[in-house]
């Protein structure tokens, strides 16, 4: 009623029957307002519009149907005159009721709104007025504690080459493994990678608490005096850790397009960026309450799984070309090059459409993200990428364990086994 415009008089307005404005008032009207009208309000709407109209006037203010026209009595001179005695001829203008009606409307919405207030929806838990720690459930629920800092008194370990990894082959961790080994490939760059647990905790030793003092892994250490007379430089944070690297290693700016490319080193930062936002609903979010959390809560599964597949079809229009922009289409997330944007992305997003997180593949139909899979099953193919997922990785298959890596001659007993294993079956 609201959306029409108010129509101007003439004599060929449509009427309505006081049975047919009594039956559409009982839809406008709630049942807590109705109760305000008079009884005989309700019960003689057979009666002539004229006492209709002076029952709805003691409903609502005084002037709301002032400009309502009764068909039927003296003062209404450009319509056709009907009995007021005959309770079936009698008539209201409906172009007078409409504008009277829109008055009202306001009003019954008002009163809906108050009313649906008074019962909020009830929740099992009730949020105390302040919060304190209780040990969680669940696969981290004990480790996690309210405050920061060590925990435990250890130092880190130190290897023989200048750059230190401390770190783990989850999604973040691998990120960092995998650059370091495509600048092992490109540029011959050495490492130590060093496991910590943090299923045992070994994020809050000393030692690693002042390489992170976040306490989350990968952290680098980077001695870059060779006389160790300065202090080594710590960087975290597995997004600041591969743009390190790349400032410090890729010299010919394979990885990371320097500034005298600026469109393409905005699009590759514009993605790193969007995965370091995007991943903790992935990981903390959906990863957390579909395969780690102690009770299964559907809202948070599906608020989670909805932004997961958000996400996913973000990667899917771009990989595609569906988006439409100069570097979407792939092969790789930069067009044609390969780039940290792609090793950022792949162990969440890919390792997600392969099957290798959560065991939710089916859960989220990954096959409707055809370019993710094909983009993910290419970058799994890469050398460097099989070496990156080895490493720090304490779990799975022995064959595709490398706990802890101080040179690259370590790859070297998984390449004799592999041989053995194809002598045997041949």
């Amino acid at each position: 009623i609201q959306s029409q415009p108010e129509p101007t008089r003439d004599t060929s307005r449509k009427r309505l029957s006081a049975r047919t404005t009594q039956k559409y008032l009982s839809h406008v009207f709630s049942p807590r307002l109705m109760i305000r009208a008079p009884t005989a309000f309700r019960l003689r709407l057979h009666r002539p519009s004229a006492f209709l109209l002076g029952a709805l006037s003691a409903l609502v203010q005084p002037k709301s149907f002032a400009r309502a026209t009764v068909v039927g009595t003296k003062s209404t001179s450009t319509s056709t005159t009907t009995s007021t005695t005959d309770p079936d001829r009698s008539r209201i203008s409906c172009t007078n009721l409409y504008s009277s009606l829109r008055r009202l409307i306001p009003l019954r919405r008002t009163k809906t709104r108050a009313m649906s207030t008074e019962a909020p929806p009830t929740s099992e838990y009730v949020p105390p007025k302040v919060w304190e720690y209780k040990p969680q459930d669940g696969k981290f629920g004990k480790l996690n504690k309210p405050t920061a800092g060590p925990q435990k008194e250890k130092e880190l370990p130190k290897g023989k080459h200048a750059v230190q990894l401390h770190s783990l082959a989850t999604p973040n961790g691998v990120k960092t493994t995998i650059l370091l080994e495509e600048l092992h490939d490109k540029y011959g760059l050495e490492y130590d990678a060093f496991l910590i647990n943090i299923m045992e905790g070994d994020q809050f030793n000393s030692g690693f608490v002042k390489a992170n003092p976040n306490s989350k892994i990968p952290a680098l250490v980077h001695y870059t005096d060779p006389e160790l007379k300065k202090e080594p430089r710590r960087v975290f944070e597995s997004g600041s850790i591969l743009m390190y690297l790349c400032e410090q290693f890729d010299k010919d700016h394979v990885f990371l397009p320097d500034y005298s490319h600026p469109d393409e080193r905005a699009e590759v930062l514009s993605w790193v960026f969007w995965q370091m936002g995007s991943a903790p609903y992935l990981g903390g979010g959906f990863g957390h309450f579909y395969n780690y959390a102690p009770v299964k809560i559907e809202y948070a599964i599906n608020r989670f799984t909805m932004e997961t597949k958000r996400q996913l079809d973000v990667l899917e229009r771009h990989l595609s070309g569906k988006e439409g922009t100069k570097f979407s289409g792939g092969p790789y997330i930069l067009g044609n090059k390969f780039t940290i944007a792609d090793i950022m992305i792949f162990p969440w997003y890919g390792g997600t459409v392969m099957g290798k997180l959560y065991n939710a593949s089916e859960f989220l139909q990954v096959q409707k993200y055809p370019a993710v899979l094909k983009w993910a099953n290419m970058l799994a193919e890469r050398p460097a990428v099989k070496r990156g997922r080895m490493v720090n990785k304490v779990w799975g298959d022995e064959s595709e364990m490398l706990k802890e890596r101080h040179a690259a001659s370590d790859f070297d007993k998984f390449s004799g086994e592999k041989e053995a294993e194809t002598k045997e079956s041949e």
